[in-house]
């Protein structure tokens, strides 16, 4: 952070509030030069209490500042002039209110929305020591950043450490299914998106909860909120992802017919029904590759059963159809499926992922 010469500037808040120990404690010291009657002294006793309840920050109490902002009954004193360099909007309020009186004078700015002073610590950090966050920054850092950049109007700032983010909480598809667990904390994502206003970020965060026994609230700290709203759109997007699952993964779909059979030419010997559910003798075809049709329903349905609910598949994607459906696709299917029908149902499970992750956005831009 660099210094700058200290100029004539005023006195302000922003935006303003109704009670602040500092100020309070400064007009009462200026109200008068005469000292005061020993009966009067307790009530400047009170406002000295009040100022003794704020504390100086050790560290980012420049001696040279001229704005102090307060967040959490700590003092900060920092720069006007760092401050208007990354934010438009404290340095459009500098200039609306100019320049006044005959000598220098700090300001005081109260930013907006809930700002926590952990986390403009963590931004002053970042701007006093950069290059210890030049390989990586931590996750739980990485939000905080962005709270504070928010709140203050660090609006270019704010942009890449969002795509950072989105790094991490990766919205496409692929990505997400890709990984069987989601990296970042799914509940701190969604309220730091909310927020914060990160739209990119809902979708993976709400997928994410929604598959979660009690959708992760039980980590839900008292400064953490999930609204109304929000809730009910959780509950429906795990009512749907259940019933998807289901559809998809229970047991092979009914209507299904081996496209080789079908399209078969009839016999004299045998119907192609018959065919169907007729196993080939021993020593006859046994490969996927090399097989020309899909065994019996009672095969098929015995392969499902070993493939899919016996090693725990079913079960552990419950919630979870995207993953799921990527399982399925990547199980070595037996040769009770011919290798045109397997390549058929991969396809067909790939369209439906995409129409899942569709329909989640859908339930996230529902009033």
């Amino acid at each position: 952070m660099s210094c700058t010469p200290l100029t004539r500037l005023p006195v302000f808040e922003l935006p303003a509030t109704s009670s602040d120990p500092v100020k309070n404690a400064r007009r009462k010291r200026e109200s008068s030069s005469e000292p005061e009657p020993a009966k009067k002294r307790p009530k400047p006793a009170r406002a000295e209490n009040l100022v003794e309840g704020v504390r100086k920050h050790e560290r980012f109490w420049l001696a040279d500042g001229n704005a102090i902002i307060e967040l959490d009954g700590i003092q900060f004193r920092v720069h006007q002039s760092w401050l208007a360099q990354h934010s438009k909007r404290i340095a459009g309020h500098l200039r609306d209110k100019g320049e006044s009186g005959d000598k220098f004078e700090e300001i005081t700015l109260k930013p907006r929305g809930n700002l926590k002073a952990i986390d403009f610590e963590t931004l002053l950090l970042f701007y006093d020591n950069p290059g210890d966050y030049r390989h990586a920054i931590e996750p739980r850092t990485l939000m905080s950043l962005i709270r504070a950049a928010t709140s203050l109007g660090f609006d270019s700032d704010r942009a890449w450490l969002v795509k950072e983010l989105e790094v991490l909480c990766p919205s496409s598809l692929e990505e997400l299914t890709a990984n069987p667990e989601p990296y970042l904390d799914s509940l701190e994502v969604a309220v730091l998106a909310r927020m914060c206003n990160i739209d990119g970020l809902l979708k993976p965060a709400f997928y994410n909860m929604a598959r979660m026994p009690g959708f992760g609230l039980n980590k839900l700290k008292e400064s953490e909120q999930i609204d109304r709203v929000d809730m009910l759109r959780l509950i429906r997007i795990k009512e749907y992802l259940s019933d998807m699952w289901i559809q998809a993964a229970a047991h092979e779909d009914p209507a299904f017919v081996c496209r080789n059979l079908r399209d078969a030419p009839s016999s004299d010997s045998a119907t192609p029904s018959k065919q169907a559910d007729e196993k080939p003798a021993h020593g006859f075809i046994t490969s996927a590759s090399a097989a020309s049709t899909c065994l019996s329903v009672t095969a098929r349905r015995e392969a499902w059963a070993r493939l899919v609910y016996d090693s725990g598949i079913f079960t552990r994607y419950r919630y979870d159809p995207l993953r799921g459906l990527a399982a399925l696709i990547n199980i070595e299917w037996t040769n009770d499926w011919c290798q045109d029908c397997q390549e058929k149902r991969k396809a067909e499970w790939h369209t439906m992922q995409r129409s899942i992750w569709e329909k989640v956005g859908e339930y996230l831009r529902e009033d």
